[in-house]
């Protein structure tokens, strides 16, 4: 694992906190939250939670979700202010980055020698693209031979290619990825800090000294919170929650529900498990005029309780993905 090989041990069990994305041990953190239009993703102007949060009248607490704010109880008269599919998971905005590493070399004693990795999985090798009516057309691998063949830096659930360079190299994937993908990890040699943005959520953590913490806090240009390395990853507002028990209660009772939220609809089929066959929970999305999506789940045979657990976990999945895209 060579220069990843400090961080295992000091990361928490897969997907429950803050330290099981971003190493535990530092003096303080932050979370920063990916903006919820980007105008170069998205072709329109940048939107950022706080104006989300202005618009729904939701307060942008700690440990809010992209849904806290962009899913209020109650839809408010005015246009939504983003028409996107919100937040882009596991990839930090490139301002956002070039500001931080900025920020963050000031706090390294080897700003001149830090280490980046970049999820083993996007698939950018052999990448093909086709207009209509054409034949496709293979890309060359947009990463270098050296880094491609070179070791991988190997963590709990995720594979990572490596590359070295200075803080600023943040960067250095971004225009040959043709997404602006940026690093999911990257630390100086000196371990002063890190920033992690796991491939599936809406923001990236920072660890480190408590001055580049407050620093980050106080930049204009970067939209953060504080966090704490036991917060939770995950948190669901007591309204959605009460959305998904009405729905999940009706569905097992009649088969089928609908559950009406300020963000769109979604409308769910069950056909339950027998002792013989798994059953399927069968949903349709619709989001607007923005959104709309199928799909279905297995179920597994298990006892009414698990079952309604099983069926509040998928429908919650659905309701939040409204908004979070």
């Amino acid at each position: 694992m060579g220069e990843g090989a400090w961080i295992p041990d000091r990361l928490s069990p897969f997907g429950h906190m803050v330290t099981s994305v971003v190493p535990a041990g530092f003096e303080a953190y932050v979370r920063v939250l990916h903006p919820a239009q980007e105008p170069k993703r998205d072709g329109m102007r940048l939107v950022r939670w706080a104006e989300v949060a202005a618009w729904s009248g939701m307060p942008l607490h700690r440990d809010a979700q992209f849904h806290s704010i962009a899913l209020p109880p109650v839809r408010p008269e005015a246009e939504a202010p983003w028409r996107s599919q919100g937040p882009e998971e596991g990839n930090l905005y490139l301002p956002d980055a070039e500001a931080i590493a900025g920020l963050a070399r000031e706090w390294t004693t080897t700003p001149h020698r830090c280490w980046f990795c970049v999820w083993n999985g996007y698939g950018w090798q052999g990448t093909q693209f086709a207009s209509p009516g054409e034949l496709g057309l293979t890309l060359p691998d947009p990463v270098p031979a050296a880094i491609r063949n070179g070791p991988l830096v190997r963590l709990p659930h995720r594979d990572y290619l490596l590359y070295v360079g200075p803080a600023e190299a943040v960067t250095a994937v971004a225009p040959l990825s043709g997404s602006d993908q940026t690093p999911n990890l990257w630390w100086p040699a000196d371990r002063a800090w890190c920033v992690a943005t796991e491939i599936d959520l809406p923001w990236t953590y920072v660890g480190g000294p408590g001055g580049l913490i407050n620093s980050i806090l106080a930049d204009e240009r970067i939209e953060a919170v504080p966090a704490e390395p036991d917060d939770s990853l995950t948190h669901v507002e007591q309204w959605v929650v009460n959305w998904v028990t009405a729905a999940t209660s009706e569905l097992l009772a009649n088969g089928e529900t609908v559950i009406s939220t300020s963000g769109g609809t979604v409308k769910a089929w069950l056909d339950r498990p027998t002792r013989l066959r798994d059953g399927r929970l069968r949903t349709a999305s619709l989001a607007g005029n923005r959104t709309s999506g199928t799909g279905w789940v297995r179920l597994s045979r298990r006892g009414p309780a698990e079952l309604a657990d099983e069926i509040s976990s998928y429908l919650t999945r659905n309701v939040t993905s409204l908004v979070d895209g």
